[in-house]
């Protein structure tokens, strides 16, 4: 795979650029006009590179048409212990979610975040450029994050059960079974 390392890198910044996920073919067509690659060396790439997987588009299944779209993926995180302070030398990002997030109140000229917005600090550089992450832009890297970081998912307010119109479903689905 490391023949293809700069293939790879276009394609992921090409996906992070167009919200995490693109047609095959229409990222093949991209990555051709930058390298020479054939067909079956894409799809080879695209099958054994952890950075990628390939969903079957089902538009294209329903017209009996073999198509994928790819999606950037990653395995790297933010670390958990960091928000408490209680984490030295892990292989996960020290980073202020909310600044990923593009919505920290803080470090825009307000008091200063206590959470680092350093994607090229000391602890993350070599975490990035060991997963071969550390060229993207930081808009891409943190697409590439809220797809793939489960802990960035917004939390689902516990009240959001107990409105009336939950309620109401659940009153009728069990009394339907019972």
């Amino acid at each position: 795979m490391s023949s293809y390392s700069r293939v790879i890198h276009h394609a992921t910044s090409i996906l992070c650029s167009h919200k995490g996920s693109m047609d095959l073919s229409q990222l093949h067509r991209r990555v051709y006009q930058r390298f020479d690659i054939s067909d079956e060396h894409f799809w080879y790439i695209l099958k054994k590179c952890p950075r990628f997987a390939l969903v079957r588009n089902k538009l294209s299944a329903e017209k009996g048409e073999a198509d994928y779209i790819v999606v950037a993926k990653t395995s790297l995180r933010l670390c958990k212990s960091y928000a408490k302070q209680d984490c030295f030398g892990c292989q996960d990002l020290h980073l202020c979610k909310y600044f990923v997030y593009g919505n920290c109140r803080y470090g825009k000229g307000r008091k200063e975040c206590k959470f680092s917005h350093n994607i090229q600090s000391e602890h993350n550089f070599p975490l990035l450029r060991e997963c071969t992450l550390h060229e993207l832009h930081e808009e891409e890297l943190f697409l590439l994050l809220l797809q793939n970081d489960p802990a960035l998912l917004p939390e689902v307010p516990p009240l959001l059960f107990e409105t009336p119109l939950c309620v109401l479903s659940n009153e009728k689905r069990f009394s339907e079974k019972g």
